[in-house]
């Protein structure tokens, strides 16, 4: 596998529906701080979206947006107009007919927005969050565009009709969907990061052979052999690239592997620390504390009793 196909696999992403909001006339709602990544899709007419390290965004019917980190997120009619929190009680007053109205009813077109999260493991949902910009925008006009509609539409669609198997079709929707946003942004973000690591040939190749073998004690060396280059460029548009050296990255995704195992139990930490390169179970749980700060059966006891407060 490859290694965002890998990352979608530990992340185990699903999805709860929001809702969907309409508005006419002059309106702006606040949307309240979400827990994890949100999307929104315009079915319908136009506004404006805000959030804090992205400015203001410009959205016309069939655009989607990707909020990483929803905390202060703003739709609008039109820019400077004054927004309104949607707490429980702003929705208890706005909510019709299974959306939720704001504005002038009787004023101007309508606008329509669908919005979902995206929940991922709790011990590497920060994965997807280093793996993206503040906000994602993918215009209507794009290609990836209308793929991103038409599965916003069918996800729609499994979320209001209870039909058997509906809970495997929404993960594996949004797992699609997560993906197509990710593939976009491997080519069109400037920023460092595995996806402009992937959008590289080179180093592609090279996180290709990290994540196929994961156990195997790669060295830069080995590693710029097997792309064709030398030590020293490899070594250096590497970490110029994804943000670390390559032996930080394996590293990294050798102790995101170890997390998942740990709290999804049924492993013992000798098969756990062969799995991930490590010659014993004592050696795994140095580098473990090393780098997460705690033992492992600390750290797996943390998520089980719902602290959750170790990453």
């Amino acid at each position: 596998m490859d290694a965002l196909t890998d990352i979608i696999g530990l992340l185990r992403p699903s999805t709860v529906l929001l809702g969907s909001m309409s508005g006419r006339g002059a309106w702006g709602v606040q949307v309240p701080e979400q827990p994890a990544p949100t999307f929104y899709l315009v079915t319908e007419g136009g506004c404006y979206f805000e959030a804090e390290e992205a400015g203001l965004i410009e959205l016309r019917e069939g655009d989607y947006i990707l909020s990483v980190r929803p905390i202060n997120d703003r739709f609008l009619s039109s820019p400077g107009v004054e927004t309104a929190l949607s707490d429980e009680a702003f929705k208890a007053r706005h909510y019709v007919d299974g959306e939720m109205r704001v504005g002038d009813l009787e004023s101007g077109p309508t606008t329509r927005i669908l919005g979902g999260l995206v929940q991922c493991e709790k011990a590497n949902a920060e994965l997807l969050i280093g793996l993206l910009p503040r906000v994602v925008h993918v215009p209507a006009s794009e290609q990836g565009g209308a793929r991103l509609r038409a599965l916003a539409s069918i996800l729609r669609e499994e979320a209001e009709d209870i039909r058997p198997g509906r809970d495997a079709i929404l993960c594996r929707l949004i797992e699609v969907m997560l993906i197509e946003t990710l593939r976009r942004e491997a080519f069109w973000s400037p920023h460092a990061g595995l996806l402009a690591g992937l959008a590289q040939p080179q180093l592609a190749q090279a996180l290709a052979h990290i994540h196929a073998d994961v156990a195997r004690g790669w060295t830069v060396g080995e590693l710029a052999r097997q792309v064709g280059m030398s030590r020293s460029v490899f070594a250096r548009r590497f970490s110029e690239t994804v943000g670390l050296g390559p032996v930080e990255y394996l590293l990294n995704w050798r102790m995101a592997l170890a997390k998942d195992a740990l709290l999804r139990g049924g492993q013992s930490l000798e098969t756990i620390a062969e799995h991930i390169g490590y010659k014993s179970a004592s050696a795994f749980s140095t580098a473990f504390r090393q780098r997460i700060g705690c033992p492992p059966s600390e750290y797996a006891s943390a998520f089980r009793l719902g602290a959750g407060g170790i990453h």
